[in-house]
């Protein structure tokens, strides 16, 4: 129940405050639950909403989509390494 307060806290939060914030809510959501799925959804919006189409390769969303998989499977492996993290 706690999980579906802080995913409905963190989407309103995507339209509503700026990207930083809603941001800082996704690794507050990282850290406290396992296999936050909602960082990959949630950064497909946030870059749906504020990108701007341009020539350049980081502007693709097939890249930035790639991006954000690597980087939730890096953070899962980092959370997995630290000794005080609980499981």
């Amino acid at each position: 129940m706690k999980r579906i307060f802080f995913d409905i806290i963190l989407f309103i939060s995507i339209f509503v405050f700026p990207w930083w914030v809603s941001l800082f809510f996704v690794f507050i959501g990282i850290f406290i639950f396992n296999n936050f799925y909602e960082f990959i959804g949630a950064g497909i919006i946030v870059f749906a909403l504020y990108s701007f189409p341009d020539d350049r390769l980081i502007s693709s969303p097939v890249f930035f989509s790639l991006l954000l998989i690597i980087s939730y499977l890096v953070l899962q492996f980092i959370k997995s390494n630290i000794i005080l993290y609980k499981k």
